[in-house]
């Protein structure tokens, strides 16, 4: 594939997600930025990386420009950063690049601060639709996709992987949330199921990082949908646990256990929530009677 080259290039840099800056002006008027599902190409050039390029595990520098792609469906960290990129170019537009991602996005191995850069080349093939020509059917698809690359990613294990995951489980919620109230009559079985799974998933996500607060968030969600849901009920027990909070989390044990007695993990739990109860109580009658003695 051969793209056009501009002399003037903007300078797009990404720092960690959380920051973005252009230089330069956008000379390219009237030209379309790619919209999500769109089918593009990408001509990567000038690349520089501070480890190993092979632990990048990108789509976009693999194909060299050969395959299309669809935006938007990014597995790798260094691939979310590209297409964080790509939203803010216009088709036909060649940048600088300077992205800079945690190593523990990229590999379990990685603690220092991997920096990336290069010159790219974006082309639209065939841009995605607006997000009002989309069907419900069409949202609860797209949500289905993500939600199942991220279960794969979550079960290959490794800690970057699982963060991948998260990503892919966080999109597929934000295409559920823009299916409205008054568009699910037809498909709300299949609605409500995606999003209780979805939910779950994030809830474990936030759980295994300690993000214990944000694991009830989630949870409570899922429950607000369905209040027998045994995974809710546990990961907001186990949540509930690590903050203490051990009345709310016997309450929610308990309800699991009635819905799935011969399930182990819910009893382990529940014996150690009772287990940590009664050695609060003991320190608590402990205290009481150093002051009264």
């Amino acid at each position: 594939m051969k793209l056009p080259l501009i002399m003037t290039l903007r300078k797009i840099s990404i720092t960690s997600w959380r920051k973005v800056d252009v230089e330069g002006e956008n000379v390219y008027t009237g030209k379309m930025q790619p919209r999500e599902q769109a089918k593009i190409y990408v001509d990567v050039q000038d690349i520089y990386c501070s480890c190993d390029v092979r632990l990048l595990e990108t789509q976009y520098l693999a194909s060299e420009g050969t395959k299309p792609h669809v935006f938007g469906e990014a597995v790798s960290a260094l691939d979310r950063a590209l297409e964080i990129a790509f939203s803010i170019m216009v088709d036909e537009e060649r940048a600088v690049l300077n992205i800079q991602i945690p190593g523990k996005y990229i590999s379990d191995d990685l603690t220092e601060l991997v920096v990336f850069s290069c010159v790219v080349c974006l082309k639209i093939i065939e841009n995605g639709k607006l997000i009002f020509d989309f069907t419900p059917k069409e949202k609860l698809g797209v949500a289905t996709r993500y939600k199942n690359i991220g279960i794969c990613l979550y079960k290959e294990g490794s800690l970057a992987k699982k963060l991948a995951a998260f990503f892919m489980f966080r999109d597929a919620i934000k295409w559920l949330l823009m299916i409205g109230p008054d568009e699910t009559k037809d498909i709300l079985g299949e609605f409500q199921i995606m999003k209780i799974h979805c939910y779950n998933n994030i809830a474990l996500c936030h759980l295994n990082q300690h993000r214990y607060e944000l694991s009830i968030a989630a949870s409570t969600v899922a429950l607000g949908i369905d209040m027998k849901n045994v995974k809710a009920l546990f990961r907001r027990a186990v949540a509930n646990t690590e903050l203490q909070n051990y009345e709310f989390a016997l309450g929610d044990i308990q309800a699991a256990f009635a819905h799935d007695p011969n399930n182990l993990l819910i009893k382990k739990q529940l014996e150690l929530i009772k287990r940590k109860q009664k050695a609060v109580s003991e320190k608590y009658a402990q205290a009481m009677r150093k002051l009264f003695t």
